[in-house]
């Protein structure tokens, strides 16, 4: 009998696992070993210090407390890098492993729109993601971007799996990814809405005609139920938006303005979920909101953080709009250096699919479009944010490379076999350039050539003189109590990044301000900004000669002048005319004399 049932369940996995399974399977597997590997070679980055010691994954870990700040965007990082560090310990490794299992999962959720994208348009989808330069640095960072394609794809998901079945576990699960991508960064305002807006044209005939006939909104087209999801959901989180209106100001602080605004959004939602289906929309909004109150309460620990989710978010990042750090066509240039492959072919497919697209296609490029218009206009920009418009030209390039070799469009023969001739000879001269390049890009720790996919990064330098600190602590006696001394100075660009992480374990560490120096350093090490090297002159004695090194750095911005010449260069030989730009941020390593 028990033969019998192993043998059965071992004839339904073998009928389960076919060769398209196990392509999966065999991308699943490379995706988490390129992504694991070496993992914690690379030097934190003045980003990912930000977002781990003050995102709340050090806080949570440390002292179990947390409080949302919108500066350090949503708090899921927080709690999954916490999680990490708690499973695992605390390293650069932890801090980075969760975003590297969500960088692998993302590989196989092209799996679930084979439908849409075509069996061989997926798998191409799920390779393009595997290998992609971007996505493979991001799944190795720990910042919050990998989170959000990872929500928003599951999302897209959601939305074409209840198209064709409308069952309602895809709005469920669909309700919980909208939830968890607003809990994680605020990129998930522009998203709702670039959604929203296509299934408002979609479905927009039919809405119409249910508002004339007194809201009935029963029975609705996919489309149109998506839509009523998707904007009942988030339409109380886009209360703040109401500032962007002329003359229109509140004051500092969540009062009762604001919140009376917040109410009234709430019930135009209850209004619009009860219209609709009272059980789908209720259910979705404890889900959602069941998952947002939740982590911006800290587990109900910190009740002002509802108010900061709900209005705080948005109305710094309003706020933020203004700071223009890069010129309009950043991302237009950034893009092409890394994932030149799928853009080659988005940018053909997109053409063929507005003149003889369907829904889902029409809407990817509706998607990559809208994606670049806002990002490129709002004011910050930073490398990381093109994932967010390279997702939708991986999907629209992988779909239409699988079309060119599945169908070649109903062609004459000998035509389709041109066809299919060509996307071989190109995919063979620009995958293995692809893939050299996303090694490049991930696992090159020198420094050199420069990345562009980094914007303030830190030295490798910062590797060495640790190891020093840590040789003095052993030879002195001292371990984790040595006193040091690191440079404060500068605000934003203090050395308190990253040191204040990479000396977490010493418990003798002060950041004093040394831009004006009155006494000596209280340190046996002394870490000091190049700059303040005068004013601590006179207090320097007790160390031996100071050692320099590189601290925060920058990639050259050449690039703002749009010579062709050069994006040329650097897309073909990684070469800048200048070296990092470091912006008076070296700093010198004094340590004590060695004892005789």
């Amino acid at each position: 009998m028990a033969v019998r049932i192993s043998t059965s369940l071992v004839d339904r996995v073998r009928a389960r696992l076919n060769w398209e399974i196990s392509i999966y399977i065999l991308l699943f597997i490379i995706a988490l070993g390129m992504r694991l590997w070496d993992l914690d070679a690379r030097v934190f980055s003045f980003d990912e210090f930000e977002n781990v010691w003050w995102g709340g994954a050090w806080s949570l870990y440390n002292t179990h407390a947390y409080h949302h700040t919108p500066v350090t965007h949503g708090p899921f990082q927080g709690y999954s890098t916490a999680l990490a560090f708690f499973l695992f310990g605390d390293s650069e490794f932890t801090a980075r492993f969760v975003p590297a299992i969500f960088g692998t999962a993302l590989v196989a959720l092209p799996y679930f729109l084979r439908r849409q994208l075509g069996r061989w348009g997926a798998i191409i989808v799920a390779v393009l993601l595997t290998f992609s330069p971007t996505f493979l640095f991001f799944s190795r960072y720990a910042r919050n971007d990998i989170y959000i394609v990872f929500w928003t794809l599951l999302l897209v998901v959601c939305l074409w799996r209840y198209f064709e079945e409308r069952k309602a576990r895809y709005l469920y699960i669909g309700a919980a990814a909208l939830s968890l991508s607003f809990c994680t960064k605020e990129a998930t305002y522009f998203t709702a809405g670039i959604f929203a807006l296509f299934l408002f044209i979609a479905s927009a005939k039919e809405l119409v005609a249910r508002v004339r006939n007194r809201f009935d909104l029963k029975d609705l087209p996919a489309p149109a139920e998506f839509l009523l999801l998707i904007g009942a959901l988030a339409l109380p989180l886009f209360a703040a938006a109401v500032q962007l209106i002329p003359k229109v100001n509140f004051p500092g602080g969540f009062n009762w303005d604001e919140a009376l605004i917040v109410i009234l959004l709430f019930i135009v939602s209850a209004a619009i979920g009860i219209r609709w289906n009272w059980r789908r929309w209720l259910i979705s909004f404890l889900i959602f909101y069941g998952i947002f109150i939740l982590l911006y309460t800290t587990f109900f620990t910190n009740l002002s953080g509802f108010a900061s989710g709900v209005w705080g978010s948005l109305d710094y990042w309003i706020g933020q709009a203004g700071r223009v750090t890069q010129p309009w066509y950043y991302y237009i240039i950034l893009m092409p250096f890394y994932e030149f492959l799928p853009l080659l072919f988005a940018f053909v497919g997109a053409i063929y699919y507005m003149i003889k697209g369907n829904l889902f296609s029409r809407f990817l490029v509706w998607w990559a479009l809208l994606s670049l218009i806002p990002y490129s206009l709002y004011g910050e920009k930073m490398p990381q944010i093109c994932l967010y418009m390279i997702l939708p030209a991986i999907l629209i390039g992988g779909m239409f490379i699988g079309q060119l070799f599945h169908q070649a469009f109903d062609w004459k023969r000998m035509r389709a076999w041109a066809v299919r001739g060509v996307t071989i000879f190109a995919l063979l001269l620009l995958f293995p350039v692809t893939v050299y390049i996303a090694f490049q890009a991930s696992y090159d720790n020198s420094g050199e050539p420069p990345q562009m996919l980094v914007y303030a990064g830190i030295s490798q330098d910062l590797r060495q003189v640790m190891a020093q600190i840590e040789e003095v602590a052993e030879e002195s006696g001292e371990g984790k109590e040595l006193a040091i001394t690191v440079d404060g100075s500068g605000g934003g660009l203090s050395f308190y990044w990253p040191w204040a992480w990479y000396l977490r374990d010493y418990v003798n560490v002060d950041f004093p301000d040394l831009s004006s120096v009155n006494e000596p350093p209280k340190g046996s090490v002394l870490l000091l900004n190049v700059n303040n090297k005068d004013a601590a002159e006179p207090y320097l004695e007790k160390y031996v000669e100071g050692q320099g090194f590189q601290h925060l750095i920058w990639f050259p911005e050449e690039y703002k002048d749009f010579d062709f010449g050069w994006w040329w260069d650097y897309f073909m030989h990684r070469k800048t005319e200048g070296p990092y730009w470091t912006s008076g941020t070296e700093g010198i390593a004094y340590f004590p004399p060695v004892a005789p």
